[in-house]
């Protein structure tokens, strides 16, 4: 028990009517909260929780509670978790689902006696010498409580001016066009690329396609065709009648030549000596050599060469020649060459097809090697068309687009003018299907692929971030403008400050961001 000696003093917390609420946020701990209860003005403090408030439970609730009545208040719990309104019931601390039902329901008789508020440990006598010895702050202490509320409120104010605001000024510098064209060397024996030899690696690729195809046969040849047809007169030289059968044999027979004819249909030669008939006669193989003159035919072949006379009073036509498509070796090297050609144009396309959109195929660079090939007709061989049929394995290279892009780029780079730099926007290069590429061989007989691209781009005055960022920070729109009037800008510069309406740009040149394009 202490002594009026003692310098000691105490001030009882005067209880009020009204509940004060303190929502609970989610970065709340045991520190904070404690802090809050302390700092509230009324002796029954409302604590309004999410439900899914990361650091409540039990233990925090008791904790609280027993902070609470050891400074003479009391708590109570808004919340819409039931298992936590339950919780907080079982402690004896009130909870509600809502701060209404809060506001409106009856908390316990010491928390509504209406009496100054008690510190827990004293007795009556050290209250009472407490409350005698109460007296009010002197007045510099409201002045200094003032003033260092002021401070922090001068504080948090310039806070807001440094770390607030925020802008964002895109820059449209005067750039000029260039352009480069470039050869570089692919590779397959590369496992990088170089950009200061300009050369990239070369990858293989192969596939296997089959395919048909067929021309016209362009040779030509003369072939017998027709039979010469005509009369002859069969004069008999025996007493009897002869019957002359279809299919006897007659000759025409000049030198080494002989030309047979066949007797259809069959005659009947009347009997006597002189006697005569005429037969039709259609020579054996077709073809001009089967036109006769009159008188021509003299030999009847067979049993009845001596029963019988031949003649032709008339000349026997029909016979000639005509012109058949044959193949020649020539057809045959057209259509395997036109072959080749599709199955490169497949294997190209199933090439692009399993690939990599980033990888480019280098169609100078595909070869066909036949497996198989097969043709329907021999040389020589009359037809209208030559038809083949191949199965071939086509390879090639393929290399990777970024690797072109970056030694386009490295190329532009170096074109572009000295204080300059190549912008991020408008730069292109030539395309895989329009590379020119040529297959060789280096001084050690190793396959590789020069090519040629071509490249655009702009070129931009190479602008100081840091230095634009110092002129202007601090500044209105309308003064930031005018001091970048001075940098070679294609357009004027937009500026856009956030929140809307801010009067400056920020005073903190990390907080403004800076495009160039």
């Amino acid at each position: 028990m202490g002594t009026p000696d003692e310098k000691l003093e105490f001030q009882t917390i005067g209880i009020e009517r009204s509940p004060e609420i303190l929502t609970v946020w989610p970065d709340d701990d045991w520190a904070s909260l404690r802090f809050r209860i302390a700092a509230a003005r009324a002796s029954r403090v409302i604590l309004e929780v999410p439900a899914d408030h990361p650091a409540m439970g039990p233990i925090l609730l008791r904790r609280l509670q027993h902070f609470a009545e050891g400074i003479g208040k009391a708590i109570a719990l808004v919340t819409p978790s039931a298992e936590w309104r339950r919780i907080a019931r079982e402690l004896g601390i009130p909870a509600f689902p809502r701060r209404e039902a809060a506001l409106r329901a009856p908390w316990p008789d010491h928390e509504d006696s209406g009496e100054p508020g008690v510190v827990l440990g004293l007795t009556p006598a050290m209250q009472a010498w407490a409350e005698a010895r109460r007296r009010p702050l002197p007045r510099w202490a409201y002045g200094l409580s003032l003033t260092i509320g002021g401070l922090g409120l001068l504080a948090v104010l310039l806070l807001a001016i440094f770390l607030v605001p925020s802008a964002e000024v895109t820059l449209h510098p005067q750039g000029q066009p260039v352009a480069v064209r470039e050869t570089l060397i692919a590779d397959p024996r590369l496992a990088a690329r170089d950009l200061r030899q300009g050369a990239i690696p070369a990858y293989p690729v192969a596939v296997m396609v089959e395919g048909r195809a067929e021309t016209q046969a362009t040779g030509r040849q003369e072939q017998p065709a027709g039979y010469a047809e005509g009369q002859v007169v069969l004069v008999n030289q025996t007493p009897r009648p002869v019957e002359v059968p279809a299919g006897t044999i007659v000759r025409a027979a000049s030198g080494n030549i002989a030309v047979r004819f066949v007797i259809s249909p069959s005659v009947t030669v009347p009997a006597g000596f002189g006697a005569t008939a005429v037969a039709r006669v259609r020579a054996l193989e077709p073809g001009p050599a089967g036109n006769v003159g009159s008188n021509q035919i003299n030999l009847v072949e067979g049993p009845l060469a001596f029963a019988l006379r031949v003649s032709n009073p008339e000349p026997l036509t029909g016979g000639r020649l005509e012109i058949i498509p044959v193949v020649t070796a020539a057809d045959r090297d057209r259509v395997r060459e036109a072959l080749i050609v599709q199955l490169r144009q497949q294997g190209y396309a199933r090439m692009l097809a399993g690939l990599d959109p980033q990888d480019c195929v280098l169609p100078q660079t595909l070869q066909v090697q036949v497996l198989l090939e097969g043709y329907d007709r021999l040389v020589g061989e009359p037809a209208e068309t030559l038809r083949a049929e191949m199965r071939a394995r086509v390879v090639g290279y393929k290399v990777l687009r970024s690797d072109i892009g970056a030694i386009a780029l490295v190329a532009l780079t170096r074109q572009a003018p000295p204080g300059y730099e190549l912008a991020a926007e408008g730069f292109a290069f030539t395309g895989c299907e329009d590379l020119e590429a040529v297959m060789e061989t280096d001084k050690e007989g190793h396959p590789r692929i020069r090519m040629t691209l071509q490249a655009q781009g702009k070129a931009i005055p190479r602008l100081s971030v840091a230095q634009i960022r110092q002129k202007i920070r601090g500044r209105s729109p309308g003064e930031a403008l005018r001091q970048l009037q001075d940098f070679p800008l294609a357009q004027p510069p937009e500026i856009r400050i956030a929140p809307h309406g801010w009067p400056w740009l920020p005073l903190l040149e990390s907080r403004i961001r800076v495009r160039i394009r």
